[in-house]
């Protein structure tokens, strides 16, 4: 632990890129998607170019909260297809990496041993079938780099966004088409803050966003947790726990692994400094939550009780758990084993169980980097499209973001039956529901499941009101390893 009187080492890095430990910050950013179309010189000049503009980590804690309008920042990320276009020879040290190497449309294997497809295995099917998808789709050209881009202004964020695609064509790159700021297609998906009366971050189904971050370390001010085995959390967000930076960056030690878990592949020297980033375009229906939960509200429930009990939280974030301690994120679920303040299938308590003793989620953090697209919820504006830039940073795709996603949001008898198993007693086949965010819908998992599994569920307990509307797996690399991609080889 670090004292007043020092920083963290990280702080100071100008290797890692920023946006992975310290978020841009800015009210509005952007998405640019490039193709490389096979052109290794082309895409070689363009990176030499563009790492002079990257952000790195130092440089965004250093102007961390500055209000100049001129603040700008940039965060290349690079797909398998993109790396190896630049450097063949980097084909060899990603291969290990399955969901990294095969991509959001690769062909994988389920826990049954069968072949399937990453799309399969995430749930995105029906109306989020990648057919479907504005980015990564299978139809179009494949997506080599994704860039992220920061500004304070909407007029600013133009302006960089028109800069960044001026250089990629002038390298002869092609721009994928995306969504504009007034919601037609253009050059970059535009992204904007949305704030409540409160002037906290919300999203569009209007709950309060953000609140449970990990902290890194090496990189976050810590203080040691009280009651917490001895854990430590982040300074001023008590309940925020310190996590080991190699679960986020790659070439640093990352949190203890049961010796069952197959062991992670060890990154090339190269990758060092570097994180994997998960995109996904997600759409959300919000004439269609706010519906759902007025046709369950009744017998002394509201809407937003109702909403409240998806979530896990009310909608200006205080949690449904009776005494949470020193903010809105300091308490777990310990004396609620059986939901009776927040219920097993509530967002929050998937996605952050808060039990690394038996659930072992440390391991399963992400960084949270995205934010909304579209305008913000108006009944006379119901059909406008809205939804959700996730963008998230992380060791390993399998572990974090797409184990969330397939064991924890989709397995109805999570956590019951995995809490059933490590104890050693319990019912293990207790259906409990899926994520009401982000999991499947009734329809999919009656083909899923079966019949049976869905008469169990509760109506609040399915998900289907987000859709995924594209999707890009990057590796986001680190000032040295930018240079060497762009390197000219014999």
């Amino acid at each position: 632990m670090h004292t007043d009187s020092e920083s963290p080492p990280l702080v100071a890095s100008s290797q890692i890129q920023g946006n992975i430990l310290e978020p841009f910050g800015t009210d509005h950013q952007a998405f640019v998607a490039l193709c490389f179309c096979n052109d290794r010189d082309g895409a070689r000049r363009w990176l030499r170019e563009a790492a002079e503009r990257v952000s790195f980590t130092a440089e965004v804690v250093e102007r961390r909260g500055d209000s100049d309008a001129e603040v700008s920042w940039l965060n290349v990320g690079l797909t398998a297809t993109g790396l190896v276009t630049l450097q063949p020879g980097v084909a060899a040290d990603l291969v290990g990496f399955e969901a990294f190497w095969s991509g959001p449309l690769g062909s994988r294997i389920d826990e049954s041993g069968r072949l399937t497809t990453t799309p399969a295995l995430l749930g995105d099917v029906d109306a989020a079938d990648p057919k479907n998808w504005l980015i990564g789709g299978p139809d179009g050209p494949p997506v080599d780099a994704l860039l992220t881009l920061g500004a304070r202004d909407s007029t600013a964020l133009e302006q960089l966004v028109d800069r960044e695609v001026a250089a990629a064509e002038g390298a002869r790159l092609k721009v994928m088409p995306l969504n504009g700021p007034d919601g037609q297609q253009g050059t970059a998906q535009f992204g904007q803050v949305l704030r409540n009366g409160e002037n906290h971050r919300i999203e569009h189904f209007g709950f309060a966003d953000g609140i449970s971050q990990p902290g890194v370390r090496e990189f976050s001010e810590a203080v040691e947790a009280e009651d917490r085995d001895d854990r430590l959390e982040v300074r001023d967000r008590p309940g925020s726990p310190l996590i080991a930076t190699g679960e986020f960056v790659l070439g640093y030690r990352g949190e203890r692994r049961p010796p069952a878990r197959t062991p992670r592949p060890s990154p090339a020297p190269w990758m060092r400094n570097g994180s994997f980033q998960v995109f996904r375009r997600l759409r959300q229906d919000v004439a269609g939550w706010h519906e759902k939960m007025a046709q369950l509200s009744g017998w002394g429930s509201t809407p937003d009780d109702v909403g409240a009990k998806a979530l896990g939280r009310r909608a200006g974030g205080t949690p449904l758990e009776p005494h949470p301690d020193n903010g809105l994120n300091n308490f777990t679920y310990e004396g609620d084993e059986h939901g009776r303040y927040t219920p097993l299938y509530a967002h929050i308590r998937r996605m952050n169980p808060r039990d690394d003793k038996n659930l072992r989620d440390r391991s399963h953090k992400l960084l949270r980097r995205g934010l909304p697209f579209g305008p913000q919820w108006r009944t006379d504006q119901p059909d406008a499209e809205r939804g959700m830039l996730f963008n998230a940073y992380m060791a390993s795709i399998e572990d974090q973001y797409e184990f969330l996603q397939r064991r924890w949001a989709n397995d109805p008898e999570f956590p019951t039956s995995t809490l059933a198993a490590v104890r050693g007693a319990g019912d293990r086949r207790k259906v409990t529901g899926l994520d009401p965010v982000i999991g499947d819908d009734a329809g999919v998992v009656r083909r899923r499941l079966g019949k049976r599994v869905v008469r169990n569920i509760a109506p609040v307990a399915f998900g289907g009101l987000v859709t995924t509307t594209g999707a890009v797996y990057a590796f986001a690399p680190s000032r040295t390893a930018l240079a060497m991609l762009a390197e000219d080889t014999a």
